[in-house]
């Protein structure tokens, strides 16, 4: 039978048990800013992303115009990317490129923001708005953070630095040069990463400009086709569908009836793949067939 005292005993408990659950879970609105910053970058550190977002999205404005807002803005960015919350991360770090340009986090952010676009670029047969951007953002990246050198001559100054410090340790110039070499070296990845990117999407972009082409001709829209591989030819030159945009053009050029241009494609596919005229063998006799009956 419950007597009044344990009834007490009871409420007490359920009361400490509560009190010591809501204190372990941390700071939501307690503590000062940089407590709060260093428990949400933490709950990011262990991979709890929802926690630390909950946490960095009400620090966000606390932390405007303060020292801690470049790292609360790029620590809040990276959870939504770890989480694949992409569209999230991107707005989040544009406004740290925007609102703190001069942060030593905004050459790492511009290159999330590019890979954030990359990872919401679809397959080549759905809009490519994403793709575009993607290209955009990793070129910016190349254009306003370029390597000093080539990797293999950072690495070489990784090792002569790394010399000259065994002969004089107590040298901090060269402490500083090789912390600097092996900083460039190690952004080298995210260089090539970068430059590789560009090259696959790019890709990704000829082949949709590609499958349009090729979608026209079975609607027997042939105008319409040459307008894409015309686009493909002009600005896609360094991907694989530059080749079988020719092709396709000079098709498309005798399925029209434009004899003369389908005769000035084949000689300049001619000039350009000379070692792949057997593929347009076909196309040729045509050609030839033509205007030797004209």
């Amino acid at each position: 039978m419950l007597t009044s005292r344990s009834i007490v005993a009871g409420v007490c408990c359920a009361v400490t048990f509560s009190f010591t659950a809501c204190s372990s879970s941390g700071p939501s609105a307690s503590g000062d800013l940089s407590e709060r910053y260093t428990y949400a970058r933490q709950q990011a550190e262990r991979e709890n992303y929802d926690r630390a977002i909950v946490e960095l999205e009400a620090l966000m404005f606390a932390a405007r115009a303060t020292t801690l807002e470049d790292e609360v803005l790029y620590t809040l960015a990276d959870s939504y990317y770890r989480s694949e919350q992409y569209i999230l991360a991107i707005d989040i770090y544009r406004r740290l490129l925007e609102q703190t340009p001069g942060s030593p986090y905004a050459r790492d952010a511009q290159f999330m923001l590019a890979k954030s676009h990359k990872e919401l670029s679809p397959v080549y047969a759905r809009d490519q708005e994403h793709t575009r951007k993607a290209i955009r953002e990793f070129s910016l990246y190349l254009d306003l953070y370029p390597l000093p050198k080539a990797p293999d001559e950072i690495r070489e100054d990784i090792e002569m630095f790394k010399g000259l410090i065994e002969l004089n340790p107590d040298n901090d110039d060269y402490r500083r040069k090789l912390d600097a070499a092996s900083s460039e070296y190690e952004r080298a990845d995210k260089v090539q990463e970068s430059i590789r990117s560009i090259t696959e999407l790019r890709e990704k972009l000829a082949h949709s400009e590609f499958s349009i082409a090729e979608q026209y001709i079975t609607l027997d829209e042939y105008r319409a086709a040459e307008v894409f591989f015309d686009n493909i030819l002009r600005t896609y030159p360094d991907t694989s569908y530059f080749e079988q945009a020719w092709r396709g053009k000079i098709d498309v050029l005798i399925r029209l009836g434009k004899w003369y241009e389908a005769r000035a494609a084949l000689e300049a596919y001619d000039r350009q793949f000379p070692e792949n005229m057997d593929r347009v063998e076909n196309y040729r006799d045509r050609i030839l067939k033509h205007f030797s009956n004209s």
